[in-house]
């Protein structure tokens, strides 16, 4: 079966039944969307519509949608501040300096020998599949953050080696959240957290279960241990305000133009495909491209193995040579691309320009906000969204959607 068709034949099936309250357990209910959204083999707006279908409670789907919602705005932050979030955003709420965390991963860590039974296991199941929970992601992050003082970076970067749906900005800006350079607070857990919500599966085992974990204790003497510099005080942080969303589409289509195919919308619907259906097609295989924008070896082989149900001709190269080397077999004299939040790519797409006429077609959009947004916090994003999500509903005669 071509991953497309898997695609949606596993967003077809999916089951929302009590996602809400169990999505958060290790063996709770997850959709394992993620990968064929990070690359566009499922657009974000085909997920949400699916969930607007979906027989569950309202409970339920609202938290799907929000969770939908997350990526959408780690995208939009991305596209506002490019490689940017590659860097701490705000200074640290942990009352800890930079010097403070080293930037090399532990030999321990790395070769899953912690000592805790927990730690070590996510490691291998990271390193054998690719495939953490998110729950295990947060508390993989916390103890290398917080328990370890390792720079939030260095684990971002061993996260984007191995995951199969490596985004860097979901990845980069939870890392960033977990660490609180962008968040109100350090994220932290305790033991009856990680045993209530991973059934105890690790705890029984440790070799630390009954003396020398570190997640013991009560959260605030837990938060006092690690964060004894913290101040209560919550400094405000600058907005970073977006504007409100333009959906501009390119005007008539040249007669002569070719359509370009990236890692960001692995689909045949996608919107450039759709805006020139007949036009011939390419997708470059850049090796330094993938290195700049964190595609791992296993994306690559995803967006390989997607390239399987789009009709284009594959090369090897450069990305704005091999195009232009395209543009000129066909005679054409303009390249239309699906727009992306990804800065190695849109680098891309303006260095193309600089030869040849290229026409942006927007993405999909999951929601359409129709006023200028702080992305300073998620909250006040969503705020927004959900409204946009609500009008979009009622449009579409699909109402409640939510539960209030």
């Amino acid at each position: 079966m071509k991953l497309r068709e898997e695609a949606l034949q596993r967003l077809e099936s999916l089951d929302l039944g009590g996602y809400a309250q169990r999505r958060s357990y290790l063996d709770g209910n997850v959709t394992h969307l993620s990968a064929y959204l990070r690359f566009g083999i499922l657009s974000l707006a085909e997920a949400r519509d699916r969930a607007w279908s979906a027989d569950c409670d309202l409970a339920s789907r609202e938290k799907f949608l929000s969770e939908l919602a997350w990526h959408d705005y780690y995208r939009r932050v991305l596209a506002l501040l490019g490689e940017g979030i590659r860097s701490a955003i705000e200074p640290a709420k942990s009352g800890w300096g930079v010097d403070t965390y080293e930037r090399t991963l532990p030999d321990d860590i790395v070769a899953g020998e912690s000592g805790l039974a927990c730690i070590d296991a996510f490691t291998k199941e990271l390193r054998e599949t690719g495939y953490l929970h998110n729950h295990a992601r947060l508390w993989f992050a916390a103890y290398l953050v917080h328990w370890r003082k390792i720079a939030w970076e260095s684990g971002a970067r061993f996260f984007l080696d191995y995951l199969i749906d490596g985004d860097p900005a979901s990845n980069d800006l939870s890392w960033q959240w977990v660490a609180s350079t962008f968040s109100d607070a350090p994220y932290i857990f305790n033991r009856a957290n990680l045993e209530r919500y991973s059934a105890g599966r690790f705890c029984s085992s440790c070799p630390k279960r009954s003396a020398g974990c570190p997640f013991e204790g009560e959260y605030e003497a837990i938060s006092q241990a690690l964060f004894p510099h913290k101040k209560d005080e919550n400094v405000p942080q600058p907005e970073l305000r977006a504007p409100a969303d333009r959906m501009v589409m390119p005007g008539k289509r040249p007669e002569r133009a070719i359509v370009l195919h990236h890692f960001d919308t692995m689909r045949p619907t996608h919107p450039a495909a759709r805006f020139a259906p007949d036009a011939p097609a390419l997708f470059v295989n850049d090796a330094p491209l993938y290195d700049e924008a964190s595609v791992n070896q296993v994306g690559r082989t995803i967006v390989y193995a997607a390239l399987g149900s789009m009709q284009s001709e594959y090369r090897v190269g450069d990305f704005v040579e091999e195009s232009l080397r395209f543009a000129r077999e066909f005679g054409a004299e303009a390249a239309i691309v699906t727009e992306s939040s990804d800065p190695a790519l849109r680098r891309r797409f303006r260095m193309l320009g600089e030869h040849i006429e290229v026409l942006l077609v927007p993405d999909d959009p999951f929601v359409t906000l129709d006023e200028e947004v702080d992305l300073r916090r998620f909250s006040r994003y969503w705020s927004l969204a959900r409204r946009s999500l609500r009008t979009a509903a009622s449009a579409a005669n699909i109402v409640p959607l939510f539960s209030n």
